[in-house]
């Protein structure tokens, strides 16, 4: 009698066995495939290794063409991380990229006044950042920077956000 039973108990062991070891199998699988969120030490991780040229070649290109789409929305929020990619970013981006790059960097005006201020001399356009941001929000952001290193650059940004059409030709022209 136990010879006939031992082959319908092992067979249970083993069957248990088995099913619980599918679920945290399926488990893995899953978080394996569902795909990271982009952060800016990622991103500066492959501008490390790759280069900036490349990492932005990577993410304009087929394999994930919102890839740029991703950091600009990152440096969009003002974080510092985000905003640190820009210096190697700007050099690499040029016609809508460039547009996206000055666009997100405008709207962190909001969030990250100074951080910004820090940019635009080198690696911005006061013209797409300052002119195009929400004057009613940012404005006063911008005005209460008070770092002595970013004066200059507060204070050309408050002449693009408070210019008129003919004025900012003025000082683009300048």
């Amino acid at each position: 009698m136990l010879i006939r039973l031992l082959p319908l108990v092992l067979g249970a062991v083993l069957a248990a066995g088995c099913s619980q070891a599918e679920p945290a199998a399926e488990a893995e699988n899953t978080a394996a495939s569902e795909p990271q969120a982009l952060t800016a030490a990622h991103v500066a991780d492959l501008i490390a290794a790759d280069g900036a040229a490349h990492t932005v070649a990577v993410l304009t290109g087929p394999a994930d063409p919102t890839g740029i789409q991703k950091v600009f929305d990152g440096m969009a929020t003002g974080d510092a991380g985000w905003l640190a990619l820009v210096p190697a970013i700007a050099p690499e981006t040029d016609g809508e990229y460039a547009e996206g790059l000055n666009s997100a960097l405008s709207q962190a005006l909001v969030h990250n006044p100074a951080g910004v201020l820090a940019l635009i001399p080198e690696h911005g356009s006061y013209y797409f950042i300052c002119a195009d941001a929400d004057h009613e929000t940012a404005r006063p952001l911008v005005a209460a920077v008070t770092d002595r290193t970013l004066r200059a650059s507060r204070d050309r940004c408050l002449q693009y956000m408070d210019a008129d059409e003919q004025e900012l030709e003025a000082l683009e022209a300048a």
